[in-house]
C-alpha cells in the first residue's frame, strides 16, 4: 500500500510539469492557514539515502524504496529531517516536517515539495515522473484504515511451509485482513501450521485453514487424511476448514466430484465447519465423470490470475480491474466465485505469496469463516420454505379460523345447512339465506297485523 506523504486536509498547491516558463519536476503539497511544522510521512518502506542539506531545499530527505513495495527514489523537498542515512522506515512512519522558514522554501509559503524518480535520483528528464499519475494514485491518508479506504474489498494471503519464518503480524501491518492455513497435503502434515496459526491470532487477523486433499487412488484415504487434521487442530473446532481440490498425476486429474464429497461428509461427521471448496477452472471443469455442481458445497474461493504481475496486492488487484477483474464472473459448477485467489507474485511481509480478495467486510467473511454454512445464494433458494413455515406457524391459525367462519356462513362444502330447511329449488339453505327469510316471513307476518287494525 501506498500512505500520502502529508496530513489529511493538504492539496496540490503545484502540480508537476510547466510552471512559470520551465518545468516543475515534482509536486507541492500546502495546507490552508499554513503547513510549517506539519509532519511528513514515509509513502512506503524504504531506505533513507540522504538527510540534510540541500540546494534548492534548504534540507531534503531521499527514500530509496524496497523493490518489493514498488521500488523508485522519493524526494521530500523543503523539509526538516527527523531521520539519519542509512536508517530503514516503513509506510506511513514519519520522517519529518515542513521547514516553517519560508526563505528556504524559495520565499513562498512553507509547503512540501514531492518528486518520484523511477530508480535513482537524477537530473531533469524521463526518470521523473509525475507522483500523483504514478506512485500516489489511490494512496490512503495517515491513519486511514484499509477498510476506510476501500469499503467494499478486503484482502488476505493463504500460506504454508513454503512460507516459513514470514511474519504474518507484519502482513497485517501492511494490510491484510485475514490469513488461510494449510493443514496438511494429504497425510503429509505442514510443519509450520501451529507456528503460523499462533502468529496470524496474536496479530488479530482473521483465520481460516484447508486441505490439500489428496484422491483415495494416490495411497490414502480420505478418512486417514482427515485423521492428520485432528493431529493438527488438537482438539480445536472454530477454525474452518476448506477443501483445496487439484490434486493430479501429470495431466491427469485424479479427484471426482464424489471424492469432494466424501471429503465433505468426513470433515462434519468429525465436528469441523467446511466454509467450502478451493479450485481453479482448469481443474474443476476436468475432473473425471464431468463439472461437479457447487449445489452444497458452500462457499467458492478460486485461482483466477490475471497478468500475476509481481508487485503490491492492491496495485496488483487494481492493475487488473480490481472489483471488475474477471475472475468475479467465471463461475465453476453453477457457483461464481465468493473469494478470489488473485495472483501468486505478490510482496507480503518481505515474501513472494499468494494473493486473494474479498469483495464484502471483514464481518461478512468472519461469518464465512466461522460458521456461516449456506451461501446466500443457496439461502434464498429456501424462502419458499421460509414462506411455508411462516403460514403453519403464523397464518395458519388464522386461516382456520375463517374456514371456520366460511362454514358456519355457507354450510358444510358450501351446500347449506339442511336444518335451515330448504328453498323452492330444493336446496339446503345457507346461514345468509335463512337469516333472508326469516326477515321476509317478518315482514309479511308485520303486515297482516297492519291490515287487522
Amino acid at each position: 500500500m501506498t500512505t500520502m506523504p502529508v496530513p489529511k486536509g493538504f492539496v496540490v498547491t503545484s502540480g508537476f510539469g510547466p510552471r512559470w516558463g520551465r518545468t516543475h519536476w515534482g509536486t507541492d503539497f500546502g495546507l490552508a492557514g499554513g503547513s510549517g511544522g506539519q509532519p511528513i510521512y514515509a509513502v512506503r518502506d524504504g531506505l533513507v539515502t540522504r538527510a540534510g542539506a540541500a540546494s534548492g531545499f534548504g534540507q531534503w530527505i531521499t527514500l530509496d524504496v524496497d523493490a518489493q513495495h514498488g521500488g523508485g527514489l522519493y524526494v521530500y523537498g523543503h523539509i526538516i529531517p527527523e531521520v539519519t542515512v542509512g536508517q530503514r522506515v516503513i509506510e506511513g512512519q514519519r520522517i519529518g516536517h515542513i521547514n516553517p522558514d519560508s526563505s528556504t522554501n524559495g520565499g513562498v509559503a512553507p509547503h512540501l515539495h514531492f518528486e518520484h524518480h523511477r530508480y535513482v535520483w537524477s537530473q531533469p528528464g524521463p526518470d521523473r515522473l509525475d507522483p500523483m499519475q504514478n506512485v500516489l494514485a489511490g494512496a490512503r491518508w495517515k491513519g486511514e484504515t484499509t477498510k476506510e479506504k476501500n469499503m467494499s474489498t478486503i484482502f488476505g494471503v493463504d500460506v504454508s511451509e513454503h512460507q516459513d519464518g514470514m511474519s504474518l503480524a507484519a502482513a497485517k501491518a501492511q494490510g491484510m485482513d485475514f490469513a488461510i492455513l494449510r493443514l496438511c497435503d494429504g497425510t503429509y502434515r505442514d510443519r509450520t501450521f501451529r507456528s503460523h496459526l499462533a502468529d496470524a491470532e496474536s496479530a488479530g487477523l482473521l483465520v481460516s485453514t484447508y486441505w490439500y486433499l489428496r484422491a483415495p487412488s494416490e495411497g490414502s484415504t480420505i478418512a486417514q487424511q482427515v485423521d492428520v487434521i485432528d493431529q493438527q487442530m488438537g482438539g480445536r473446532r472454530d477454525l474452518g476448514v476448506w477443501i483445496d481440490v487439484e490434486s493430479v498425476s501429470g495431466s491427469r486429474k485424479l479427484l471426482t466430484g464424489a471424492d469432494v464429497w466424501d471429503a465433505k461428509r468426513e470433515l462434519e461427521s468429525r465436528g469441523y465447519h467446511v466454509p467450502g471448496i478451493y479450485s481453479g477452472a482448469w481443474y474443476w471443469e476436468q475432473m473425471p465423470g464431468g463439472e461437479p455442481s457447487m449445489d452444497g458445497l458452500g462457499y467458492l474461493w478460486v485461482s483466477s490470475y490475471g497478468r500475476n504481475l509481481t508487485g503490491v496486492p492492491r496495485d496488483l488487484y487494481q492493475g487488473d480491474g480490481g472489483d471488475g477483474h474477471a475472475g468475479w464472473s467465471y463461475p465453476l459448477g453453477n457457483r461464481k466465485p465468493d473469494l478470489l485467489q488473485y495472483g501468486s507474485n505478490a510482496h507480503v511481509a518481505g515474501r513472494i505469496v499468494d494473493i486473494n480478495a474479498f469483495r464484502g467486510t471483514r464481518e461478512q467473511l468472519a461469518t464465512i469463516f466461522n460458521g456461516d454454512t449456506q451461501p446466500q445464494e443457496e439461502l434464498d433458494m429456501n424462502a419458499v420454505d421460509r414462506i411455508k413455515a411462516f403460514i403453519s406457524g403464523y397464518l395458519g391459525p388464522q386461516i382456520d379460523a375463517l374456514q371456520d367462519v366460511w362454514t358456519q356462513l355457507r354450510g358444510p362444502g358450501g351446500k347449506g345447512w339442511p336444518q335451515l330447511g330448504q328453498n323452492d329449488k330444493g336446496q339446503n339453505l345457507t346461514l345468509v339465506d335463512a337469516v333472508a327469510a326469516v326477515r321476509q316471513d317478518l315482514a309479511r307476518i308485520e303486515k297482516n297485523l297492519e291490515g287487522k287494525k
